[in-house]
């Protein structure tokens, strides 16, 4: 198996996504155990190739547009490309919601993205690496297409939910079939032998040249290119086929410059001869500056630089992660110490960046390795007779608990993650909370818990060994109410009132560690169904679905005493509006949430937790007033920063793309939070205006929850 992308189908859990990926890292060293002749090569890459590839660099930072094809070149090089180009790029695959007439547009666009930073899986919520396996065209542009998107698909780790037609090693395979009885590989529509297309399918299957299917396929090829090479060195006299060549035995670890027929030149001789007095390259012999020949041969002489140092592969280590958004718990031995958000990365320099932050002292393991935390706010490892130690664990995807000793690499956070650092001995994390419930017929249901029905909660529990085990023992607390879980780790609570609800799992014990790590679940209670209120009818016909699934979720709730009222043409305050997004991002007021520092927001107040908790986490800052305003309708903008902020949902392209009249005398921030609701589609407005001063009402509100739902990991669980 050669998968390295990762295409969730049919979704099981993200433990066995990741054990799998681990058998497949494993399964390629194996197929690439075999020395390559890259750490036997004898390639020199000389002071005139080095002023040739400085020379070719100057031309194309010139060109307008700067040719996507060098990106790949200047990350490699580690040469900063033109200002702005990352976000240029992510317009064009904005602009086109990720979808390209050919796959070599997608495929080339998707390449110059991940070399300038971006990461191809998600621009704006979209992941290019479903459409490029679902391109009708992989079946129409022949072998260079789908050498392309082999490579592209080495460079991808992609969670999508959608389902794809292919894989990386179907793509494998195909080429493999693609190949023709002579060895070589042939333009789409034709029956002979192209070189810059065999030459790029060899690009493509260089990370596994060594395998045994690959290994007589890549033989084949490489000797049907020696017989077609031209005394001079070349192929068709043509530079981008050269070029191409270079690419292709520099990624298989051969030396260009020794790849000659007898007598004649190399392939590196036919290429430095193409070079003009300007350092552009020509095409052919005794032509002028051509940006495509030039943007070619920097790429050739860049992979045989990298080949010469034994530095990698052009086509290799191309993906960036992108923003990672992540939660942090800090549990000591009797409560929290601490909590909040984090980017991802190494877990524990996450960690130690988060404590320093918030004020709170720590001491590190001298293993520079593997370190772990041996102390924190003066809570030393041993305090309990010489027992206990402070533990790091990640609960990754919604799925389950990664532990640091079970992995041979360091523990890292990625997007939608949560990072417990805590103090145990023999103790146990949560890992799943499971909802269930019995309807009118007795038909016992999950997922979210129905409005004034009795239901019952599963807790279950996992150490670094087992997971799924019942938590039998564990105190749970909901709505001030705790009840103490059975031998099955189940607990019964009556009947609740729709909205979101946080449930705090917990099981103390005196001069020990505890038990099991405090951790809290939301609890969502679905309110009654659309059709259930009698104003119904008065909902738009745009927002019926949105309705219903902020009702379903539990976001939204009837607004008349009987609760059988929805009101969606009724304006939302601040306070009201707040309290919706607090739900979806599943943040809740706690014992540690100090006052919010607005003079308007007295304690006591329905809102003053959840106010005082938005301030904490950043959702919403200080006023120069020193008033929040709770009872004003809330505008689109103060909207847009606020839901921004709660999902720390970037910007990704240029904001020059936003065509929106209105917004330009609006402050930075403003204008930033803008850009996100319209790159993510959250907020878009409509006739090129946004409307920023519009106050909203009910059914916008829950559109807008409705559509941020799908952006954040953590309102999925």
């Amino acid at each position: 198996m050669m998968m390295r992308a990762v295409s969730i189908n049919n979704m099981v859990s993200k433990t066995i996504l990741i054990a799998l990926v681990l058998l497949l890292i494993l399964a390629d060293s194996r197929i690439m155990a075999e020395p390559t002749a890259a750490s036997k090569t004898a390639a020199v890459f000389t002071a005139d190739m080095q002023q040739a590839l400085d020379g070719a660099e100057r031309v194309l930072l010139k060109a307008q547009p700067f040719p996507d094809e060098a990106a790949v070149g200047f990350f490699k090089n580690g040469r900063s490309l033109p200002e702005g180009y990352l976000e240029q790029t992510a317009d064009i695959i904005l602009e086109q919601h990720g979808k390209f007439a050919k796959v070599a547009d997608l495929t080339r666009i998707a390449l110059a993205y991940s070399a300038a930073g971006g990461n191809i899986n998600n621009i704006a919520g979209t992941d290019l690496y479903p459409l490029l396996m679902n391109h009708d065209g992989m079946d129409t542009e022949g072998a260079a297409a789908a050498a392309d998107a082999y490579i592209t698909s080495n460079n991808s780790i992609s969670y999508s939910y959608e389902r794809t037609n292919r894989y990386p090693d179907l793509i494998f395979y195909q080429l493999l079939d693609m190949q023709l009885a002579d060895g070589s590989w042939a333009t789409a529509g034709q029956s002979a032998g192209d070189p810059a297309v065999t030459a790029r399918v060899l690009t493509a299957l260089a990370p596994v040249a060594g395998s045994e299917q690959a290994e007589e396929p890549v033989q084949k090829a490489l000797q049907w290119l020696k017989d077609k090479q031209q005394p001079n060195g070349g192929f068709d006299g043509k530079t981008t086929i050269t070029a191409e060549v270079i690419v292709g035995l520099s990624s298989l670890g051969l030396d260009a410059a020794a790849f000659a027929r007898e007598g004649g030149a190399s392939l590196l001789d036919h290429l430095l001869a193409a070079q003009l007095p300007g350092g552009g390259f020509s095409q052919q012999p005794g032509g002028s500056s051509d940006i495509s020949a030039t943007a070619d041969a920097y790429l050739a002489l860049t992979s045989y630089k990298l080949l010469s140092k034994h530095a990698g592969l052009l086509y290799d280590g191309l993906h960036h992660a992108g923003i990672q958004r992540a939660t942090i718990q800090v549990e000591g031995p009797g409560g929290t110490l601490a909590g909040g958000r984090i980017p991802g990365g190494d877990a524990v320099k996450a960690a130690a960046a988060f404590l320093q932050s918030k004020g709170l002292a720590y001491k590190l393991s001298a293993d520079t390795a593997k370190p772990a935390f041996t102390a924190i706010e003066g809570i030393q490892n041993g305090r309990y007779i010489g027992e206990g130690e402070w533990k790091i664990a990640v609960f990754s995807g919604g799925s389950s608990w990664l532990y640091p000793e079970n992995i041979s690499s360091r523990l890292t956070v990625n997007d939608g993650d949560q990072l417990l650092v805590y103090y145990a001995d023999d103790t146990e994390l949560p890992d799943r909370m499971e909802v269930k419930w019995k309807d009118k017929n007795g038909q016992e249901n999950g997922g979210y818990a129905n409005a004034n029905t009795p239901f019952t909660i599963h807790i279950t529990r996992s150490n670094n060994q087992l997971g799924g085990l019942p938590a039998f023992g564990v105190t749970v607390t909901l709505q001030g109410k705790s009840v103490v879980a059975d031998s099955t780790g189940k607990v019964s609570f009556a009947g609740m009132k729709p909205g979101v609800y946080p449930v705090t799992v917990t099981k103390y014990r005196k001069d020990a560690a505890p038990v099991i790590v405090k951790r809290t679940f939301a609890l969502h209670v679905s309110s009654p169904e659309l059709a259930s209120f009698k104003d119904a009818n008065q909902v738009a016909a745009w927002a019926r679905g949105d309705i219903a699934g902020a009702l379903s979720s539990g976001y939204i709730q009837g607004v008349s005493a009987s609760g059988n009222v929805l009101a969606p043409k009724q304006k939302l305050t601040r306070a009201e509006f707040l309290t919706l997004l607090m739900r979806l991002v599943h943040e809740f007021p706690d014992s540690k949430t100090a006052a919010s520092g607005f003079k308007d927001v007295p304690a006591g107040k329905w809102y003053s937790g959840t106010v005082a908790k938005a301030v904490e986490l950043g959702i919403i800052a200080p006023s120069a007033s020193g008033k929040f305003e709770p009872d004003r309708g809330i505008t689109r903008e103060e909207a847009a920063v606020m839901v921004a902020k709660a999902a720390q949902l970037p910007t990704y392209g240029s904001a020059e793309r936003m065509k929106f009249t209105d917004v330009n005398g609006l402050p930075a921030v403003s204008r930033e939070a803008i850009q996100a609701m319209n790159e993510h589609e959250v907020m878009t407005g409509s006739g090129g205006r946004f409307e920023p001063k519009q106050v909203l009402v009910r059914e916008q509100a829950a559109a807008i929850l409705m559509r941020l739902q799908k952006l954040v990991p953590s309102a999925l669980y």
